[in-house]
């Protein structure tokens, strides 16, 4: 009879005091049959031995010893006292295995949107459906789950009794949520009496593959401006204008929506233009179609400063080349650092723009402004060391023009981040930022270097709005501050800065 492990004994039973057990007799030491003291045995506190019991067993060197022996599969581990860890592993993928509840601890509650409170359980189906959303919510790849330090963080610190899916499962999972979510969304429409406004663009993939996006915008029945994409249809044609017709246009008989459309906001390329007549003579939609084509504003106004980017980029050009070449190599880069440093200037690398885009041109002179003289300094240094042309060093000239348009663009690129919002109304903000646009041209034409740039922005800016859209005139009417006596003042300063008639 082994000492520690006296007959009866069961490390399972709640009831069972070991200090009862071992507790000497009165007046008795508490030693071995050999008269060596020994120290009364620990008591066994962890929750692991819900999952194992002390057994006799045989040992690896033909003793007999005790071994803790799992109570769900024939797995056997040493039940040495230096430890539970390796019983606890065991356990969180044993039990959740064969079904059993860890009841020793309170459960988890789960609380409903209703206010009722019930005890949580593991839903393998909901669990897939969550991690569905989350790939394609996170633009995760769709073998993300079998990740092996995934299915461990989860495993382990969340949700032991979490299944891992395979890739093929998972993908199965999107395509039957987007099915779902396609279904709820057509019936929303259906339950809805509202007009739908649509915007379209075309989206170039890094795999050189094209896409139409069709988005609408309605109000739902609490009356919340609310934003779905309606299909994002590959296209493997040429961008016609017939072929943006017809993908367009079975977006809309998915949905059963064709004649609840009431504008269409396309950016300013001819065929999408040439797309709308094709609409017109479709009958769509009904009503006429008096605000149906809407030319995107944030387009224009990209039009509008790239006219005038032309008349100043050799300047933009020098700046964009001088950062350029400080990032393009790690230990110039880190030479810079030291510039700066030795400057009072945190270092900083700087981010060049992508040219057909004008705010990230405005974001990137906004940036390097503070570091005018840092940047000016050091790239002609090099220039010089280097025995490069001092035509291409940077001037006070060039940060000057840089800082006046950069003051010049802030108008141009407040009005696009507020046009191109997609939760509130914008067609209400257009004409007071048209208004603005409008002062600035008129403050900075004749300025000695941007004068000429100014008037190609102000040429190409009424191109396009000389004569102000009706459905930015009628979103400033019905606004209870401004009605048509506001219109008419409005009307009257953006006619007086570009020398527009609109009587």
């Amino acid at each position: 009879m082994d000492p520690f492990f006296p007959d009866g004994f069961n490390m399972l039973n709640d009831d069972l005091d070991l200090s009862e057990q071992m507790e000497p007799q009165a007046g008795a030491s508490c030693s071995t049959g050999t008269g060596t003291p020994t120290s009364r045995p620990k008591r066994l506190t962890s929750d692991v031995w819900q999952c194992f019991q002390i057994v006799q067993m045989r040992l690896p060197d033909g003793s007999i010893g005790p071994r803790a022996k799992c109570k769900f599969c024939p797995k056997d581990y040493s039940s040495s006292r230096n430890g539970t860890g390796h019983l606890r592993r065991h356990m969180l993928k044993c039990m959740p295995a064969h079904g059993q509840v860890d009841t020793t601890t309170q459960t988890q509650l789960q609380r409903h949107p209703d206010g009722s409170v019930t005890t949580w359980q593991y839903d393998p189906e909901h669990a897939r459906n969550c991690l569905a959303l989350f790939i394609a919510q996170t633009d995760q790849p769709i073998n993300f789950a079998n990740n092996v330090f995934f299915q461990e963080l989860i495993t382990f610190a969340f949700c032991p009794q979490f299944q891992p899916v395979s890739r093929t499962t998972t993908r199965n999972d999107l395509i039957r949520l987007f099915g779902s979510a396609r279904d709820d969304l057509n019936a929303e429409l259906h339950s809805l009496n509202v007009s739908v406004a649509l915007t379209s663009d075309i989206w170039n993939a890094c795999s050189k593959q094209d896409y139409l996006c069709v988005t609408g915008h309605y109000l739902n029945s609490d009356w919340k401006l609310t934003k779905r994409i309606l299909g994002f249809r590959p296209m493997d044609y040429a961008h016609t204008a017939e072929n943006i017709f017809n993908v367009i246009l079975s977006v809309l008989e998915t949905y059963e929506i064709t004649n609840r459309i009431l504008s269409i906001t396309l950016d300013n390329v001819s065929v999408n233009t040439s797309s709308i007549a094709l609409f017109v003579d479709r009958n769509i939609p009904q009503d006429g179609g008096y605000f149906f084509h809407q030319r995107c504003a944030c387009h224009i106004i990209n039009l509008v400063v790239q006219a005038g980017l032309k008349k100043v980029s050799d300047r933009v050009d020098r700046i964009r080349d001088a950062i350029s070449w400080i990032g393009s190599s790690n230990p110039r880069f880190q030479e810079f650092r030291r510039h700066c440093t030795l400057n009072n200037l945190r270092p900083r690398r700087f981010q060049t723009d992508m040219p057909v885009r004008w705010n990230s041109t405005y974001l990137m002179l906004e940036n390097c402004l503070p570091y005018d003289t840092t940047i000016s300094g050091f790239y002609n240094m090099k220039l010089a060391e280097l025995g490069r042309p001092q035509s291409e060093a940077l001037t006070p000239d060039d940060w000057y023009v840089a800082k006046v348009f950069v003051e010049f663009l802030k108008i141009f690129y407040d009005a696009t981040v507020t046009l191109s919002g997609v939760y509130y109304p914008t067609s209400c903000e257009a004409i007071h930022r048209i208004v603005e646009m409008s002062e600035a041209i008129n403050n900075y034409r004749v300025d000695e270097h941007l004068g000429i740039a100014v008037v190609a922005m102000e040429a190409k800016l009424k191109k396009y709005w000389s004569t102000i859209p009706l459905l930015y005139a009628l979103s400033i009417v019905i606004d209870p501050r401004i009605k048509l006596s506001g219109l008419e003042v409005f009307l009257e300063v953006i006619g007086t800065n570009l020398e527009i008639d609109y009587s």
